[in-house]
């Protein structure tokens, strides 16, 4: 069986989300502030790689998502919502807390989808 280049990135996606998780256990095994340091460094790489290809493959429809429906997000909020009441924190979570994901251009931009067209 012959691998296309959309088969290649969905396996370079699945590395980058595997890469991300085992920096961050090494991360958080870390008794040395600057390996602890050098592993969060690593980490947030992959998560940036691992975004970076998602997009690429969600944005030419070759990584199909579903949206949940907004009745489901309101019950996971109010769930959360009453957990975070319960334990009685007072500061309002943060949406994102790490930023260096953040691609500074919309991976699409890169090239255009008709360079990537299947033959």
């Amino acid at each position: 069986m012959r691998m296309t280049d959309a088969d290649r990135l969905r396996d370079c996606l699945c590395s980058a989300r595997e890469l991300a998780k085992l920096y961050a256990e090494a991360a958080l095994e870390a008794s040395n502030n600057g390996v602890r340091e050098f592993f969060l460094g690593m980490h947030g790489e992959e998560t940036h790689n691992q975004e970076v290809l998602f997009h690429f493959l969600h944005t030419r429809g070759e990584y199909p998502t579903r949206a949940a429906a907004p009745g489901q997000i309101a019950e996971v909020r109010r769930r959360y919502a009453e957990q975070y009441r319960r334990l009685g924190l007072t500061d309002a979570p943060s949406f994102r807390r790490y930023h260096t994901a953040d691609p500074t251009m919309h991976p699409a931009a890169a090239q255009a989808p008709e360079h990537f067209e299947r033959h």
